[in-house]
Formats: structure tokens, sequence, C-alpha cells
């Protein structure tokens, strides 16, 4: 089981939403049940702050990534952001700890236009998650695009002491969707007709196991998601949910919340597809 834990700002609702349906992450090795949602103040020594609180094994952290790294600033007082780059320089300041190396800590803060004790404070903040032993043991990180380089998840595995740090190496998103549906049943095929696909559209359908067909589609927008749908019958998105989220507690009605993948190509995967992991990479100790 693991600890989810996601920026506080108003768009990443849809995330706790998901989560409080889904309960569970798709892994390299499996799917990690999710027990708790957890918010942070969008910057990564508040990250930092409640990964040291909830001390979990295993955490999922959403947050808004690229190539270049997190894109959250380091501290609440600064716009440089947790990147690689600056990731690197903090990891040599918590590599000297306990006793701070004053050049590079007023290097650091210089520049990163932070203090040098909200520096110091990162990088002590590091070494707790670090030493603990067992906190952060694994580390899913679920953000657009940071897989594209390993070096991004090998710093964080370095500073927080992690044997694993997986991500994406494509753009995510997370939305709702609520498909439209008729009683007794909707006719999906004149639906598609009379709505082409502004975007990706896929199609499921899985009648032996009565479920009738599903059209969804989902539009990655750059930080969030949009999506136009229809199914046959109402009553069998409960069905879809059951797979999709592997789960059968979700509570399902007239809509449910979804993560997806998204492949520059084409297409996108849901989370119970094999395509879903197999965008993931991760670096290992």
């Amino acid at each position: 089981m693991g600890t989810v834990l996601r920026q506080n700002d108003a768009a990443f609702g849809i995330v706790e939403r998901y989560y409080s349906m889904a309960k569970r992450e798709p892994t390299m090795r499996g799917d990690l049940e999710v027990k708790d949602i957890v918010g942070f103040n969008g910057n990564f020594y508040d990250l930092l702050r409640r990964l040291d609180e909830v001390q979990q094994p295993r955490v999922v952290i959403v947050a808004h990534g690229n190539s270049l790294g997190l894109t959250m600033p380091l501290v609440s007082t600064t716009m440089i952001s947790a990147a690689n780059v600056a990731l690197v320089d903090l990891l040599a300041l918590v590599d000297g700890l306990p006793i701070p190396d004053d050049v590079k800590l007023a290097d650091f803060a210089a520049k990163n236009s932070v203090s040098e004790m909200d520096a110091l404070d990162l990088a002590k903040a590091c070494a707790r998650i670090r030493d603990h032993g067992s906190n952060c043991d694994v580390v899913h990180i679920r953000g657009c695009n940071l897989g594209i380089d390993i070096a991004n998840l090998a710093t964080i595995r370095k500073l927080l002491g992690s044997r694993v740090v997986s991500a994406p190496k494509c753009a995510m998103l997370y939305s709702g969707f609520s498909p439209e549906w008729r009683e007794p049943e909707l006719d999906v095929e004149a639906w598609k007709t009379a709505n082409k696909p502004k975007t990706r559209r896929r199609e499921f359908v899985d009648t032996a196991a009565g479920r009738s067909k599903l059209v969804m589609d989902l539009h990655y927008a750059g930080s969030g998601g949009d999506w136009a749908g229809a199914i046959q019958r109402k009553g069998d998105l409960r069905k879809w949910a059951d797979v999709i989220y592997n789960n059968t507690s979700h509570g399902t009605d007239e809509s449910m919340p979804i993560a997806a993948m998204w492949p520059s190509a084409s297409g996108y995967f849901l989370p119970h597809e094999t395509g879903y992991v197999e965008q993931l990479v991760a670096s290992r100790d």
C-alpha cells in the first residue's frame, strides 16, 4: 500500500477524485494500492516536508514535469523550478551534511534565487528522508515527460535515498469523463457520425462480458485534459470502471475520473492496459 501526494491547487482536484475511486496506481511491478491522499503546497520544499511527515515506503507523487525535470518551484519564494539542474546542485549540498559547505550553500542560494536558510532547509529535508531507512523506498512520479531523461529520476532517487524512482516517458493526463447515454440504449454509431472526434478517439467493447460499446475522446491540453464520449447502455459504465480501475468499490454511476498515458504519436492508454505501464521508465539503485 502507498500514499498519493498531489499539489494543492484547484487543477489537481481531479487527481484526488481519481485516486479516491481508482484506489490504485499501476507500476512496472504490479498495482500499488492507495491507502490515502495527501496535499502539498506546490513547491519542492513543501513536498519534502510532507514526505517527511507521512513516512511511507511507497509513494505516488503527482506533479507537473517535463524533460528537464519537475516544474514546481524549489521553495515558495522563488520562480526557479526543481528541475534536474537545480537538484543536482542540491544533491551536492545533501552529500556534504551534517556540516554544510558554506561555498556550495552560497552558490546554490545565488543560482536559484533562494536564501541560504532556505537552501539549508531543502538539504536537511532531503537528508532526513534519506537517512530514515524506509521512507520513500519506492517513488512513483506521475508527471509529464519526466522519464524522457533518466537522469531526472536518478537525481531524485539519490536525493531521497530511494531504491526505485519511476515516471512516464510521455505526457499523461487526469480528466473527468461523463459519456452521453439514452434509455434504453444509445445508438453509438449514430452518435459517432454526429460527433466527429476533435482529438484522440478510442472505442472499447466487450459484449461477451456484458459491457456494451464505450467511445472515449480524450484531449491533452498541456496541463490537464478534456473529454467527450458515449456509452450504449448507461449501466455499463460501472462495469467498465470495474475493469479500468481494477476494483469494484469505486461507486461509479454516470461519470468517472480517468488517468491516461498520452504517447506523442497517437492514441492513449488507460490504467488497465499494458500500454500504460509500457510508458514508464525507472531509475534503480
